[in-house]
């Protein structure tokens, strides 16, 4: 499935208009940093400093907007912020643990059982 120009064009805009604020107001969090400054050298470690408060911008805001502009251009709904209600209490957050383990343990085990299968395979052919 292709994006639809138009979406692409939206998103576009959304970065260069996220990138554009960003060099226009950044201001690291800290200005002295000795350990980092002689370690990087203070040219790199403005570089990375940067680059760390771009990443971080994305992963906050930027892939939410993403998101929604690919859902809405495909003509479903999305929202962003949204607020769930109620809450997840301990019984429930133990229940979610354990089948989150448990599926770890069930893919395990399926490549397990691909990797007997394909052994036992083999070992048919070679006799």
């Amino acid at each position: 499935m292709s994006i639809k120009q138009q979406t692409k064009k939206q998103i576009l805009e959304l970065l260069i208009s996220v990138v554009r604020e960003k060099l226009e107001t950044y201001t690291p969090e800290t200005h002295y940093m000795p350990f980092h400054y002689r370690l990087l050298g203070r040219d790199r470690y403005a570089m990375f400093s940067f680059i760390q408060s771009m990443n971080t911008t994305f992963g906050m805001s930027i892939w939410k907007q993403v998101a929604v502009i690919l859902a809405t251009s495909n003509g479903n709904y999305a929202e962003r912020q949204y607020k769930l209600l109620g809450e997840i209490d301990e019984i429930l957050k133990k229940l979610l643990i354990k089948f989150i383990i448990n599926l770890g343990k069930v893919k395990y085990n399926l490549i397990r059982i691909k990797k007997f299968r394909l052994l036992e395979n083999v070992s048919k052919k070679e006799i």
